[in-house]
């Protein structure tokens, strides 16, 4: 029979389980762990690259859009117009006004002359006119529509 004073030399040395392979490990440590490695995650992907800017912008779907990999190349001058009638230049919200500016420094540093469009169907036909004017007036008159196929499924 074991004495109760056995018992709690066994409960102090052994921790609640009362088995020899408990190793201790305390809730506590493990929380700490998992903080710093939530940490290091976090600084390791705010250090690395630009942040991705990915506008909502939904394309026309069209049966027969070609194809256009001239489109995703990072120099290309891609002007988007969204639903609410907001213009974008490469990812960076502009004016229409300022279009035509930016356009042009894009052609001094080398672009392409052609302009690829990104028109959210429920944009209004003001705005899209903002920005085809604003194309023209920088004396582009190559410009292609973005759009995407439908998917067909089987």
């Amino acid at each position: 029979m074991v004495s109760r004073l056995q018992l709690r030399v066994r409960y102090r040395r052994y921790g609640a389980k009362g088995s020899p392979g408990y190793l201790g490990l305390h809730s506590s440590t493990f929380a700490n762990g998992m903080l710093v490695t939530a940490l290091l995650l976090l600084i390791i992907s705010m250090a690395t690259g630009e942040p991705h800017h990915c506008l909502a912008v939904d394309r026309y779907r069209f049966s027969h859009a070609i194809s256009m990999p001239a489109a995703i190349r990072d120099d290309v001058m891609r002007v988007m117009l969204t639903r609410d009638g907001v213009i974008y230049f490469r990812s960076v919200r502009t004016a229409g006004e300022d279009l035509p500016d930016l356009i042009q420094q894009s052609l001094q540093s080398g672009a392409e002359r052609k302009v690829y469009l990104m028109v959210d169907p429920r944009a209004r036909y003001a705005a899209l006119s903002i920005v085809l004017d604003g194309v023209r007036g920088a004396g582009i008159r190559d410009i292609a529509f973005l759009a995407e196929s439908p998917v067909m499924h089987r």
